[in-house]
């Protein structure tokens, strides 16, 4: 049993090399797009609602971005998309150093269509005490801040804007940073959450939103049947489908939530042993 579990980090990282790969190795017209979520920051810590507010990562946070960037340095990426707050552009500059290098400025995009949902008022204050005062006044998330349908207008402007790049620039594979949130991953649950109100983060809802209106699906290799968070420099991968013409075809969420690059044993300044990470 000891053994299964020390080896469960490394074929869960290796599972995002193998879907790479399936992909480069594929005949029809695909693009790839891997979503990471930022690293901790000291708000993330404290669990304060951040919205569009400007914050760092923190040390921890510093630490999850390099061990996410020796992963993804495995990984060719044709260009990059990252929301304009500090915590994604830091995660992008430490996780994809080797390909900010590589790529030309034109391959390379900050935008403020993926931020986090604005909050208003209530950014800077800590969750549990926003979710006690908006339920004492019998609120929901949708009367502070941003609106869902503005919100979700945006991310999907965003991803049109992605997928439009990658159609006429013969991009294979991108990466986009941006943010996390609580989610609620039952196929059932999740699917409904927005329209109950409840706070879904940037990553979480542009799924949602995939799934319900462009008709995407989720893979039935993904547990859909736990509540969870949004892992800090977590992985999520969405493989969509071209036709000839170059519209999408269809697309599917092939893997979410992935942040076991975290458990993999480190050396003493914090990075992932090499000989780890060339035998995925």
């Amino acid at each position: 049993m000891a053994g299964s579990t020390q080896s469960k980090p490394g074929m869960k990282v290796h599972a995002i090399h193998s879907l790479a790969a399936e992909v480069d190795k594929s005949q029809q017209p695909k693009v790839q797009v891997f979503i990471v979520r930022h690293g901790q920051t000291s708000e993330n810590a404290l669990r304060i609602i951040q919205g569009h507010l400007n914050t760092n990562l923190n040390e921890e946070g510093i630490r999850q971005a390099k061990l996410c960037g020796k992963v993804l340095s495995k990984i060719s990426f044709d260009t990059i998309w990252s929301s304009d707050l500090n915590r994604c552009i830091q995660t992008r500059d430490t996780a994809l150093q080797s390909h900010l290098e590589r790529l030309p400025d034109s391959r390379i995009h900050t935008t403020e269509l993926l931020r986090e949902r604005g909050f208003g008022d209530v950014e800077g204050y800590d969750y549990q005490t926003v979710v006690r005062t908006l339920r004492q006044r019998k609120l929901t998330w949708e009367s502070v801040g941003e609106s869902t349908q503005a919100f979700q207008k945006r991310l999907l402007k965003a991803w049109d804007e992605v997928i439009s790049e990658a159609r006429m620039d013969d991009v294979k594979r991108v990466i986009i940073v941006s943010h996390g949130g609580s989610i609620f991953c039952c196929s059932t649950v999740w699917c409904k959450a927005i329209d109950f109100g409840l706070f879904l983060g940037a990553i979480s809802s542009l799924i949602h939103i995939l799934i319900k209106r462009r008709g995407f699906v989720l893979s039935d290799q993904i547990n859909t049947g736990v509540i969870n968070n949004l892992l800090n420099t977590s992985i999520t991968i969405v493989n969509v489908t071209l036709k000839s013409d170059g519209s999408v075809l269809d697309g599917e969420v092939v893997e979410f939530n992935n942040a076991y690059h975290l458990k993999l044993p480190e050396t003493e300044d914090g990075s992932i042993e090499e000989e780890i990470v060339d035998n995925f």
